[in-house]
């Protein structure tokens, strides 16, 4: 069953890395709201929904640590599909980032323990509330004057919360009970939607990379740290060390990737 749970987190990631690529291609090809309208992003669109949902499927049975690390590899996919979708030439910059995240997303897979039975409680879901709220007023206020750091931050805040939302959904649905009257899953939309535009706002700075790296780092720490101290996520015993060198070696890779000039040239 793990097995399945670690496919479903690698399907995610294949799917976000071919979205970027599609959605890349579909910029080059049309201009301003034509590029909404290009098929090549609206299969960009769909990836993503799929991928999300894939994501949601991983989360179930999987510390959020591994999934994030997971998804972070997502930017190897984009390099290594846009060589002949888009026609980008890899440094060995580049090798060594994929290296870096594929090896740093193998250990983290196998590092994932057993998952303990663990209802949030009420000061958890209070004071993620209280995150989300200071986010989206900090995603107010630096819409339009903020730097594509700050952006890219409150990005990856938006992400974050995303995924810690809708687990937190998954651990407060008991027999019987609906999704759909689960605050938290809502809050998760809406901490999703956050993190869309502001990523996007970030992008129209022309520099893919700062943003980019900054939002993969606060989306894999955030809620990894999170899940194994408040949501009963584990690592199996004596890998400890491992996990955090494989967490440590996943980030890297996504931030060099990300600081490329192949990834400028793929997100142009």
């Amino acid at each position: 069953m793990t097995a399945l749970f670690l496919a479903s987190a690698v399907v995610a990631m294949t799917l976000y890395g071919t979205a970027s690529v599609l959605q890349a291609h579909a910029a080059r090809r049309a201009t301003g709201p034509a590029v909404l309208r290009h098929p090549a992003y609206l299969a960009g669109l769909a990836c993503d929904g799929l991928a999300w949902a894939a994501q949601v499927v991983a989360m179930w049975r999987l510390p959020m640590f591994t999934v994030e690390a997971i998804l972070a590899g997502s930017l190897a996919v984009t390099i290594l599909i846009g060589i002949p979708a888009l026609g980008l030439r890899p440094t060995r910059w580049d090798w060594l980032g994929v290296a870096l995240t594929c090896v740093g997303v193998g250990v983290v897979s196998v590092a994932a323990g057993p998952e303990r039975s663990a209802s949030p409680d009420a000061g958890l879901r209070w004071a993620l509330l209280a995150t989300l709220l200071a986010t989206l007023l900090v995603a107010a206020l630096s819409y339009q004057r903020g730097g594509m750091v700050l952006q890219g931050l409150v990005a990856g805040l938006g992400y974050g919360l995303s995924a810690v939302f809708v687990r937190v959904t998954m651990q407060l649905s008991g027999a019987g009970t609906s999704w759909l009257v689960i605050p938290e899953l809502y809050l998760a939309l809406l901490a999703g939607g956050c993190g869309v535009v502001m990523y996007a706002r970030a992008l129209e700075h022309q520099r893919v990379g700062p943003p980019t790296a900054l939002l993969w780092v606060v989306e894999v720490v955030g809620p990894g740290t999170i899940g194994l101290l408040a949501l009963g996520d584990t690592i199996r015993s004596g890998w400890v060390p491992a996990a955090a060198l494989g967490v440590a070696a996943a980030v890297a890779g996504c931030v060099l990737l990300a600081m490329s000039p192949t990834q400028q040239e793929a997100g142009a």
